[in-house]
């Protein structure tokens, strides 16, 4: 296949970044009661670094194991929800830790963050102008660990609007099973179904605390693209090959922007009038076919992804647009990944850890956690339809203009929904091979 006949990043045409500086760990967001207009800047921002910076190490991790022909998403506000209703219910050394990995000073900073987290995800509804946006939370608890009556009013029912089911672990695991799919899958609209596998919970699992995140956003019309004009275009995957995908073409002018190795365009979503939310996705490219690693191991330096620079991008005219649809699954241990990252995912080796949530029998030696999300992603024509849900287990320049630029995804891949005015990113992935 030819090429664009242009290089991308030469210096005319190119913001340079400054030197890389090593990564930071830090955290992200949440939200009670009260309904705010927004999140609280300083809140959403240092809970925010958290999530994000796992996401990001998520992605680069992959790649790193070589996983060249599947594609990655996941919802860093859900990780932080489903986290935040752990922390919610600790105290102790496993309270300290939760803290620590979610860079919250204390309990109630927690509180108010999961409230501003829950105001900023749930807006909009369906046949409404701009785009369905909708977090549920659900918990099932062992009825032998009856939870704590401040813990299940004030916490689950007042923050996260969330009503905890008793269930019964130790004889009809498999009944629970089918409960939890199901409630994944009205959370989701349908995109998630078998969230859980029959025979995946062991008769000594106590609770589960679940985070179900649906988003689906239609393209403003003038960046809708003409299914007519739809290509079957080369796609080149990491290893060299390549195959043959539907691409899709529209609007000439967007917002976009080069830089030190890659390039940015913003499409975005419909808004309603009376909802102070907008959304937006943004795809960085790579400029080189084989360049996602080095893409993403610069977004997880110390100055990368939640760099303004790389959102606020100038509305420009583009010589060519071409997208490829995509449709993909993904699931994920979280609790493996942090520690393949070098984040520890906070375990609870005293039970009394947990009494802030249940009502701990004496004589448990110690609970083990653990934590999977799995999420769908759909972009077309139309717009995007995303789905995430996460569960936690607990066991016992200058000079004259350039040419035209284009901006041609034949190659992998980053992507991220965000929304603008509370900054958070809800969904974040790779796009390795669009026929998956």
């Amino acid at each position: 296949m030819a090429s664009d006949g242009k290089k991308e990043g030469s210096p005319e045409n190119t913001i340079q970044r400054p030197k890389r500086q090593k990564v930071s760990t830090e955290d992200l967001p949440l939200v009670p009661n009260y309904v705010p207009t927004n999140p609280s800047p300083k809140t959403t921002k240092s809970r925010k670094d958290f999530s994000v910076g796992m996401a990001k190490q998520l992605l680069l991790n992959q790649v790193k194991k070589n996983c060249s022909n599947k594609n990655f998403a996941l919802s860093p506000v859900s990780i932080d929800v489903a986290l935040g209703m752990v922390a919610a219910g600790s105290r102790g050394p496993t309270l300290e830790r939760m803290l620590a990995l979610l860079g919250a000073q204390d309990i109630d900073e927690i509180k108010q963050s999961a409230s501003a987290m829950m105001a900023a995800a749930n807006c909009g509804g369906e046949g409404g102008d701009g785009p369905v946006l909708c977090m549920v939370n659900g918990a099932w608890v062992d009825k032998r660990f009856p939870l704590v009556d401040s813990y299940e009013e004030e916490v689950l029912k007042g923050i996260y609007g969330c009503d905890a089911q008793t269930v019964d672990f130790l004889h009809q695991a498999d009944e629970v099973v089918n409960k939890v799919n199901s409630w994944a899958k009205n959370a989701s609209k349908g995109l998630i179904t078998n969230l859980l596998q029959p025979g995946s919970l062991s008769p000594e699992t106590t609770i589960i605390l679940a985070n179900g995140l649906y988003f689906e956003g239609t393209w403003t019309t003038q960046y809708r693209f003409d299914v007519s004009l739809n290509q079957k275009r080369d796609f080149y995957l990491l290893m060299g090959d390549t195959v043959s995908i539907p691409f899709m073409t529209g609007h000439k002018r967007y917002h976009y922007e080069s830089f030190d190795g890659f390039k940015v365009l913003k499409i975005p979503y419909q808004s309603s009038a009376e909802l102070n939310r907008k959304f937006s996705m943004y795809v960085f490219l790579p400029h080189e076919k084989v360049g996602l690693q080095n893409l993403l191991e610069e977004l997880c330096s110390n100055s990368g992804f939640t760099k303004q620079d790389y959102f606020n991008l100038r509305e420009v005219s583009l010589d060519r647009v071409w997208i490829p649809k995509f449709e993909f699954s993904y699931e994920f241990n979280v609790s493996t990944t942090m520690k393949e990252i070098g984040m520890t995912f906070p375990s609870v080796e005293n039970p009394e850890d947990f009494s802030e949530m249940m009502k701990i029998p004496t004589g448990i030696p110690f609970f083990a956690t653990k934590m999977i999300q799995k999420v769908v992603v759909k972009v077309d024509e139309k717009g995007t339809k995303a789905a995430a849900v996460t569960y936690g287990r607990v066991l016992g320049c200058g000079g004259p203009p350039p040419p035209k630029p284009s901006f041609i995804a034949d190659h992998p891949f980053m992507f991220v929904i965000k929304e603008e005015i509370s900054g958070l990113l809800f969904f974040v992935g790779a796009v390795l091979n669009p026929s998956l």
